[in-house]
């Protein structure tokens, strides 16, 4: 009994010297793995990298590609650098304190170079577009929008645009952002119900008074075509009168008779419009 204990003492601790080389080999080989992946790293095409050491941001800004860092030591946060589309509805009301939706939507994007310092001083592009650029759209929006009646934000609806793309652009200048040369749009123009329904009927009545104008003016011209007509028949009446002879209208008569005598003639043989076809005197 004692001789089988021993042995299996004995292949517990051959077991055990075996089981420590494997387990110090793969620690060692995760170790390596983590340095390995930990010290490569890519950039994709369309971004930047800010570099951190121990989560502080530098001003080292890596671009697109394969790049190297300290593992565990150092960091990289990566940021877009393309234009990206921001498109909101801002409530806002014109100089005539009408109600109006304005939906605008902005092209941007920031410069590599500017990365790190919008990375340290607000954050990554989501904390960018909801701290700085929503507000600062919203704000030249409503600015602009009460300068302006709500049928002029129609009307000059061009200018309105140009306004808000300017105070945009100087607004967003402190923070390193770019709008894109497109700059801001204004997709959609929303009034209160009453103040839509008001101007579809002006606009209905504006239409009918054009039409009026319009039936008017083609009264007139045919008034004047029948006048002119007129006019001229009653001139070549007065005209043929002037010129009408006794004789003319003989030759006339003759050059249309078909030379065919009426069964009753006058006593005198004399025919209407033609003369003596008897040759009585």
């Amino acid at each position: 009994m004692v001789t089988i204990l021993r042995n299996d003492d004995n292949n517990s601790t051959d077991y055990t010297r075996h089981l420590k080389p494997i387990a110090l080999f793969s620690v060692v080989a995760l170790f390596v793995l983590i340095l390995f992946f930990g010290t490569f790293f890519t950039i994709p095409a369309g971004y930047c990298g800010v570099l951190t050491t121990f989560d502080a941001a530098s001003p080292i800004v890596l671009g697109p590609g394969l790049h190297v860092k300290l593992p565990i030591v150092q960091g990289v946060v990566k940021m877009n650098v393309q234009v990206q589309k921001n498109e909101q509805t801002e409530d806002a009301a014109s100089l005539d304190l009408q109600d109006v939706k304005t939906t605008v939507a902005t092209n941007w994007n920031i410069n590599d170079s500017d990365a790190s310092w919008i990375f340290q001083k607000i954050g990554l592009e989501s904390a960018l577009n909801e701290r700085i650029f929503q507000p600062v759209v919203s704000n030249a929006v409503k600015a602009v929008v009460a300068h302006y009646n709500a049928e002029e934000l129609v009307t000059k609806r061009d200018l309105v645009r140009t306004q808000i793309d300017e105070m945009i652009r100087t607004n967003l200048k402190p923070y390193h952002v770019n709008v894109d040369v497109s700059g801001v749009s204004i997709t959609d123009f929303q009034f209160s119900t009453d103040y839509a329904s008001a101007i579809e009927q002006k606009q209905v009545a504006q239409q009918r008074a054009q039409q009026a104008e319009y039936e008017l003016q083609q009264a007139k011209v045919e008034a004047e075509r029948q006048i002119a007509q007129a006019q001229g028949q009653s001139e070549a009446q007065k005209l043929l009168q002037q010129t009408l002879t006794a004789q003319i209208i003989q030759q006339q008569a003759i050059a249309k008779w078909d030379g065919h005598l009426p069964n009753v003639v006058g006593g005198n043989g004399v025919l209407p419009m033609i003369g003596n076809v008897t040759g009585e005197r």
